[in-house]
C-alpha cells in the first residue's frame, strides 16, 4: 500500500488515464472495426481486433490494474473497486476465450468441419465482451466521482459515450454487403462453409 500522498495521487492519475484509454478508445476501436469489417466482408477484421485487444487494451489494462491494487493494498468492497475487480477477472477470461475460439476455428477450417452457424462459444465471447464494456462505462464515472473531477469531464465523457453508442448502433443495423469473394476473403466460419458448399 502506498502511503506517500504525492506518489499515490500520481499513480491514481496514471491509472485513470490508462483505463480511460483502454475502455474509451482501444476497446471500442477493436469492436467497431471488427463489426465494420464483418459487414463489409473485409478479411482484416479478426486480425485487427486481436492486435488492438492484445497490445492497446490488455497490456495497458493489466499495468493499470496493478497500479490500482498497489495503491489500495487490498481489494476494496466499494463499487468502483468491486467493478474493477470483476473487469480484471472478466478481461482475462475474455482474452483466454478469444484465443481458444481462434484455435478452434483454425482447427475446424483445417479439417473442413466448420459449422453452418456461428458457434456458441463465439456468442459467449461477444456477449461477455459487451457486458464488460458496459460495466467499464459505468465504472469510469464512478472513478471520476471519487477524484471529484470537474463537471466538464463528465460532460465530455457523456458526449463521447454517445458517439460510441451511435457508431455501435449504426454498425449493428448496417446491412451486410453481398459478395462473391473467394474463400480467402471470408472472415467467419459460416461464410467459409457456404463458400465451400457452393464450389
Amino acid at each position: 500500500m502506498i502511503t506517500d500522498p504525492a506518489l499515490k495521487n500520481k499513480m491514481i492519475l496514471i491509472h485513470g488515464v490508462m483505463m480511460a484509454f483502454v475502455w474509451l478508445i482501444a476497446v471500442p476501436s477493436a469492436i467497431l472495426l471488427s463489426m465494420y469489417a464483418r459487414k463489409k466482408k473485409k478479411p482484416w477484421g479478426p486480425k485487427v481486433h486481436m492486435l488492438i485487444m492484445a497490445s492497446a487494451a490488455f497490456i495497458p489494462y493489466t499495468v493499470s490494474a496493478i497500479l490500482a491494487f498497489t495503491v489500495a493494498g487490498q481489494i476494496n468492497p466499494k463499487p468502483h473497486s468491486s467493478i474493477g475487480t470483476v473487469l480484471s477477472v472478466g478481461l482475462w477470461c475474455q482474452v483466454t476465450l478469444g484465443v481458444v475460439n481462434h484455435l478452434v476455428f483454425r482447427y475446424r477450417r483445417k479439417n473442413n468441419c466448420l459449422p453452418n452457424k456461428r458457434p456458441w462459444n463465439n456468442y459467449v465471447h461477444i456477449w461477455l465482451g459487451s457486458i464488460l464494456a458496459v460495466l467499464a462505462l459505468v465504472n469510469i464515472p464512478l472513478g471520476m466521482r471519487i477524484k471529484r473531477a470537474p463537471m466538464s469531464f463528465f460532460i465530455g465523457y457523456a458526449v463521447w459515450v454517445t458517439v460510441l453508442a451511435s457508431a455501435y448502433l449504426y454498425l449493428t443495423w448496417m446491412k451486410e454487403e453481398a459478395t462473391h469473394a473467394s474463400i480467402e476473403h471470408k472472415t467467419h466460419p459460416e461464410e467459409i462453409k457456404i463458400a465451400n458448399e457452393t464450389k
